[in-house]
């Protein structure tokens, strides 16, 4: 899916990420954030953990696949936390 089509998506489900705040325009050391970026033709899947900090968790070089694949795993996250 495309960035604006996953924009629209989390919002109208309503997917909880928990104390994680969800970035998609660029790349961030703030505390706790999920995102996907793109940088010199890359989309990046990061986090961030309490402390600040970043680590990149998948790089692809289709924004389809990168936004598909970060919806995965908010959705795996998601998951999570109801069943806790």
């Amino acid at each position: 899916m495309s960035k604006n089509e996953f924009q629209k998506k989390l919002k109208t489900e309503k997917i909880n990420t928990g104390e994680y705040i969800i970035v998609v325009d660029y790349l961030t050391d703030e505390p706790l954030v999920m995102g996907c970026t793109q940088q010199n033709e890359v989309w990046k899947i990061y986090e961030t953990k309490q402390r600040g900090g970043h680590f990149i968790i998948k790089e692809l070089a289709d924004e389809y696949a990168a936004f598909d694949y970060f919806y995965q795993l908010l959705l795996s996250r998601h998951n999570y936390l109801i069943q806790s």
